[in-house]
């Protein structure tokens, strides 16, 4: 069986991707917040699909918003403009 030459962590490091150094306090807040941002951003996207606030579907509404958020937590894990401030 062939094994590779560099661990798969030491591929992810060498691309960026892994950050050792990283304050995971400051990325957790930064991406919280981009997270909360996300979601409220594709809640209101999609509120206009009914024609009253009655007729929505919370569960797709929140549910779709959710995912969208756990979207932007994955995305978030590659770097964020926010933790170089």
């Amino acid at each position: 069986m062939w094994a590779p030459a560099i661990s798969t962590d030491a591929c992810a490091h060498q691309k960026g991707l892994v950050n050792p150094m990283r304050n995971w306090i400051k990325w957790g807040k930064a991406a919280a917040i981009r997270a909360a941002k996300t979601f409220a951003q594709t809640t209101v996207a999609l509120l206009p699909a009914s024609a009253m606030i009655t007729d929505v579907d919370w569960k797709v509404v929140v549910g779709t918003a959710a995912l969208a958020a756990v979207a932007s937590l994955l995305t978030s894990l590659a770097g964020i403009p926010e933790e170089d401030l």
